[in-house]
């Protein structure tokens, strides 16, 4: 069975009936098709599109999704003359010396020359050169050659027979010279500090134009007041030589047969979940599983701690939402840690890393009704039951406020009824 695709960073405002997870959407059997609609509204930046039900993405169900903006919105840099998508899967069957000619990319010299990477999430009005930093150095007026380009793990300590650095080459039109000399050092340590530094000092250039996420019209939150706090812990249990499940907060997620928004619609959950069953601030004392949904406030301000109990980077994203990234830590998290937090100019992602024993604390101003999926964006912990859903709901039935089922709704479960009828 495969779930309709999940786009990785668009928001579906107002729409989460398009969003295409186990909480929102019946899978597509096989041999049929859906057709979704939603809008990108003002989200210029690229993205990606995945099945989001078993490990189809690890066997490369997914592709890129570029959104472009309109001929009256300004963007802060020339029109590239060429762009290219690149996604690097985890699995490789062919020779390296074949896939080699696949990727090779040249560029020309000249003065408007940019090797600009959009990673997924990732809006192009973010101010990086705020403070410096060796991997931004670029220089001029340098003869037209090939050069390497290189990426090391940052938690990994290499030894002469496990080198995991990631080699590419920069080809200018014209070079006939291959790249020489040593690789550069790796400018990071496996300590992550060297790496939380980096994302603290990554903040946004307020002196461009662009949509601003927020009701003031800005990125500075200085003036957010809070309404929720969830607090929540990702960890892991190994229970026997063959289950090994990830949770939040020791809540491990329970996937119903049933989509969690259209029970919602139907009969208010009931017989699917209980809303507000598992704590969003405190841990359980022991490991359960349960189908996990919290209520956000709708049009409310909710801080969201995200806390790597695991001695390994994590990766956490929200559907419906851009949130402000407000602060990184390693060690505890305590209400004492909210003086390190930047609320002048945070970056705004719907994807953070949150580094081993660390944390990781974003502002999210709830004003997308629906049901939104939180999760590791890891596969193993993903799958394994490191997700929850936040259920925001707003009283104004009016379909201008949260858009109704669509017309070619799929149902499965206890919902396979006709909408509009009882279970």
């Amino acid at each position: 069975m495969f779930s309709i695709g999940q786009r990785n960073g668009i928001q579906q405002r107002l729409n989460s009936w398009q969003d295409g997870v186990s909480g929102t959407n019946c899978p597509i059997e096989p041999g049929k098709n859906w057709t979704y609609a939603f809008q990108m509204k003002d989200q210029i930046g690229s993205f990606f599109y995945f099945p989001s039900i078993n490990f189809q993405k690890s066997a490369g169900g997914f592709g890129p999704i570029r959104v472009h903006n309109r001929k009256v919105i300004a963007v802060p840099f020339e029109k590239p003359e060429e762009e290219f998508d690149l996604l690097i899967g985890d699995w490789s069957y062919f020779n390296y010396k074949l896939a080699r000619r696949t990727f090779r990319l040249q560029v020309q010299g000249g003065p408007i020359d940019r090797l600009h990477m959009l990673i997924n999430g990732k809006m192009p009005f973010n101010n990086p050169f705020r403070y410096p930093h060796e991997s931004f150095e670029v220089e001029k007026d340098r003869p037209v050659s090939d050069y390497y380009i290189v990426a090391t793990p940052s938690q990994f300590t290499p030894t002469p027979s496990s080198d995991l650095n990631g080699v590419a080459v920069l080809h200018y039109r014209g070079s006939t010279s291959q790249p020489s000399g040593p690789l550069p050092a790796d400018p990071s340590s496996t300590h992550p500090t060297f790496s939380i530094d980096q994302a603290r000092s990554i903040r946004s250039n307020m002196t461009v134009g662009a949509a601003r996420p927020n009701p003031q019209g800005s990125f500075n939150v200085t003036n957010a007041t809070i309404s929720q706090t969830f607090i929540l812990h990702g960890s892991d249990k190994v229970l026997t030589s063959y289950r090994h499940l990830y949770a939040i907060n020791n809540v491990s997620y329970l996937t119903p047969t049933t989509p969690l928004k259209l029970a919602d619609y139907l009969a208010d959950g009931a017989g699917v979940y209980r809303l507000d069953e598992f704590p969003v601030n405190s841990i359980k004392t022991e490991l359960v599983q349960g189908t996990f949904v919290a209520s956000g406030i709708h049009k409310g301000w909710l801080e969201i701690v995200l806390v790597n109990d695991l001695y390994v980077y994590n990766s956490w994203h929200l559907d419906g939402y851009g949130f402000f990234v407000v602060g990184f830590g390693d060690g505890e998290w305590s209400p004492a840690s909210r003086d390190t937090y930047n609320i002048v100019d945070p970056i705004v992602r719907s994807t953070v890393q949150v580094y081993p024993k660390g944390w990781t604390a974003v502002y999210v101003y709830m004003d997308n009704p629906g049901m939104w999926n939180l999760r590791s964006q890891l596969l193993e912990n993903w799958y394994f039951g490191q997700e929850l859903y936040v259920m925001v709901r707003d009283p104004d039935t009016n379909p201008a406020k949260e858009k109704p089922p669509p017309t070619n709704l799929l149902r499965c479960g206890l919902t396979s009824k006709s909408v509009g009828s009882t279970f």
